[in-house]
């Protein structure tokens, strides 16, 4: 999702290695991923200052914004407090401090911030990208959102909500918007914004079933039959089947579709 990311955007680097204490570093929360407690622990159980990296600091507006080592940060507060027994007070710590970034540069940089990082969920690079402002990002959940379905960007399966992020990108990327939205429209239409109704099975079956039998199949019978059925009886029958996961969930909704009519009956085509 961050294929469209140009650092030729960005401004000239011009960065510093600065101590700073770290009750002056801020986590940016519009773009920042949430502080992972468990991820903490881990590092301060084996931190070591020859091997650990600088947090990346971004210098704005008179404060210090951290895009790519919050955890790191937290970690050396907690070897500190272990060291001194004072309670966790705050340290001065190394920093790679940039200078002249906004605050989208900021987020274009944490999403797709390599090395010992934290690999990002679906959902926080996501999230990154919206801020950043990167046009295809911006269309993508525009038109997601027109169709009237949020992603998760907190990870957390709900209704009318998209969990599988990356199915979803790779599908309006495959197909195309117009068919990537008239799958979602498909899928709210049947489902009514089941939450089973947006896993990457299903959604890549319908978008595989619009596209094989584009100009031959009945919008109206396809909502009314998949209504009749549960989705997650579609991805149960699918895992009994070969081949990818598009094919193998697009032949259980062809399956549906057609019914015991022979009349509306569409061949099998792969």
């Amino acid at each position: 999702m961050n294929s469209n990311l140009n650092l030729n955007t960005l401004p000239e680097c011009k960065f510093a290695y600065q101590m700073v204490n770290s009750a002056l570093l801020i986590p940016c929360i519009e773009y920042q991923r949430m502080l992972r407690m468990e991820k903490v622990s881990q590092i301060a159980e084996n931190f070591s200052e020859y091997i650990a990296n600088e947090p990346k600091v971004s210098y704005r507006d008179g404060r210090y914004f951290v895009f790519d080592g919050q955890n790191t940060i937290e970690a050396r507060n907690t070897v500190e407090a272990r060291r001194t027994c004072n309670g966790g007070k705050d340290v001065t710590i190394r920093c790679k401090v940039f200078y002249g970034l906004t605050k989208e540069d900021e987020a274009t940089l944490f999403a797709i911030q390599t090395g010992n990082a934290t690999c990002l969920t679906a959902g926080e690079r996501l999230r990154a990208n919206l801020v950043a402002e990167n046009p295809d990002t911006l269309y993508f959940v525009g038109i997601t959102s027109n169709a009237g379905v949020e992603f998760a960007y907190d990870g957390i399966r709900a209704p009318w909500k998209i969990y599988c992020i990356e199915t979803a990108y790779e599908l309006y990327k495959q197909y195309g918007c117009e068919r990537y939205v008239e799958m979602l429209h498909i899928i709210n239409e049947a489902w009514k914004g089941n939450v089973d109704s947006y896993l990457a099975g299903v959604i890549r079956g319908v978008a595989r079933f619009i596209s094989v039998y584009e100009g031959e199949y009945s919008r109206e019978r396809l909502v009314q039959q998949l209504a009749r059925t549960h989705p997650k009886t579609i991805t149960q029958l699918a895992q009994k089947d070969t081949g990818s996961s598009a094919n193998r969930h697009m032949r259980q909704i062809l399956r549906i579709y057609n019914g015991a009519s022979r009349e509306m009956s569409l061949p099998l085509k792969n």
